[in-house]
């Protein structure tokens, strides 16, 4: 199981890096585009197709790694049992949140899907196919989010955690 959730993490990261050098691609075929007289139909909608894709399919991967911000001034005041208890709190209100809008998104994908909604740019995309990108951002942060609360409930310290730098640690190497 902890090979497929790496690799899942692994390959989310992946696609989200993908997004992130399609944006540089079409930013750069525009501009020659644009030099040489041209134009690329729908580059501005793919690139915030992308954008879109980059920031969402991370979230799970950049939640593991704790790079989201955090507000600790509660949970960091305590320590041992209580803090555990705090954390397991607010992993609950996590899981509640994000599995209702990972419902409520798959069947707006399905929906969009089903109607076979077309953007309204210069170039007809089916819909379905960017958004599909924030269904599996969310669907990955709610598994990270689910396996951070099991391991809190059998004692293991959450990934979010585990992956923080020490707060002896340099704040800027040189």
């Amino acid at each position: 199981m902890r090979k497929f959730l790496d690799g899942l993490y692994a390959l989310t990261t992946v696609l989200a890096g993908a997004a992130l050098v399609s944006i540089a691609v079409i930013i750069v075929v525009q501009v020659v585009a644009r030099f040489l007289g041209m134009q690329f139909r729908g580059g501005d909608d793919f690139a915030g197709y992308a954008l879109a894709a980059a920031s969402l399919l991370a979230l799970g991967p950049t939640y593991r790694h704790g790079e989201h911000i955090r507000v600790g001034i509660l949970v960091e005041r305590f320590a041992g049992a209580k803090r555990l208890a705090i954390e397991m709190i607010a992993l609950a209100i996590a899981i509640v949140g994000v599995a209702w809008a990972t419902y409520w998104i798959f069947w707006f994908v399905f929906d969009s899907w089903r109607f076979n909604e077309l953007s309204q740019g210069l170039v007809p995309v089916p819909l379905w196919i960017p958004q599909s990108a924030l269904l599996v951002g969310l669907a990955v942060l709610l598994v990270a989010l689910v396996e951070d609360f099991v391991r809190a409930a059998l004692g293991s310290t959450p990934s979010y955690l585990a992956m923080k730098p020490s707060p002896d640690a340099p704040m800027f190497e040189r």
